[in-house]
């Protein structure tokens, strides 16, 4: 069976997944690439129902009824198997990018649906970046996205500061890099110096508590080299984001840099189908993230 890190174009992706079937049978085995797994009891078989537009698995031990979209961003949606693969397909692809009237379409779809799938895609990927916490040795700088204010010192209203980080670690494969870019509240900024707390609440939120690694940011942005590896990360976010979206408010902003993060960090080959995976494995009903303060977090270090 084709998987859609394969797939080419979305002409070969109609062809491959031409039925309803076809969608089910391919979302089935990455739901369980080991078979069914009770969502309940984690009994291993089902009787399974298919007189329904997707299959019904009744576990044979607790008899509880669950679906193929049941904890999934798809939960609820009437939208056919087939275009969330195209719509999970086409957010994968790092080029062009593709926004809300592009995708509806394609999808032939309203507006309001083609708006819901991405934002649920996006949800999705937010809630998986929440989780997967930096390790290794992370580096830092603040950078302000929206209107163009040249003042390196006082910050414009219709600014957002962001933490652009990089976590370094090495295997046998050689270096491995890691990208966060996380907005930061007015209330760790001095005008456009970022504080020591803001530093802190970076670490706390999103690296990983391990003393054998340090965490450092700079807190200047006069002090930013504009041809820096960090600094280039977030020209090619800002520049997606204007080209596709034409822009970003700051509502929304954190999700829309998580899902160019998330392409970013994900080996090339296989971010159709990490895509997949994460979007099988949050629902719309999922707790937000929480972190746990009851052991010490990483302590930040601050470039003076």
């Amino acid at each position: 069976m084709e998987t859609l890190d394969s797939i080419a174009t979305l002409e070969e992706l109609w062809k491959t997944f031409a039925a309803e079937a076809d969608c089910a049978a391919y979302v089935e085995k990455v739901k369980w690439p080991e078979g069914f797994i009770c969502p309940r009891c984690q009994h291993r078989q089902a009787y399974v129902i298919r007189t329904r537009r997707l299959p019904l698995y009744e576990c044979r031990s607790c008899r509880h009824q669950t679906s193929l979209i049941a904890g999934t961003i798809m939960e609820g949606s009437r939208t056919s198997l087939r275009k969330w693969l195209a719509a999970i397909w086409l957010v994968s692809l790092r080029e062009p990018g593709i926004n809300a009237v592009q995708l509806q379409a394609v999808l032939q779809v309203t507006y309001k649906t083609s708006w819901l799938i991405l934002h649920k895609i996006r949800r999705a990927i937010h809630y998986h970046d929440t989780h997967d916490l930096m390790k290794g040795d992370v580096r830092g700088i603040i950078v302000f996205y929206g209107r163009p204010f040249s003042s390196p010192i006082v910050m414009h209203d219709k600014e957002t500061a962001i933490i652009v980080a990089e976590a370094s670690s090495f295997s046998t494969g050689g270096p491995a890099r890691q990208y966060k870019m996380k907005l930061i509240g007015r209330e760790h900024l001095s005008g456009k110096l970022l504080l020591p707390s803001g530093c802190q609440h970076f670490t706390d939120h999103h690296v990983d508590k391990n003393d054998d690694y340090e965490t450092e940011i700079n807190r200047y942005i006069f002090r930013i080299r504009r041809d820096s590896r960090l600094y280039t990360r977030y020209r090619q976010a800002r520049q997606w984001l204007n080209r596709t979206f034409h822009g970003i408010g700051a509502k929304y902003l954190q999700r829309y840099l998580d899902e160019f993060n998330f392409r970013l960090n994900t080996p090339p080959a296989a971010v159709a189908s990490q895509l997949l995976r994460v979007c099988l494995t949050h629902s719309p009903g999922s707790p937000a993230h929480t972190r746990r303060y009851d052991s010490p977090c990483r302590t930040a270090s601050c470039a003076a």
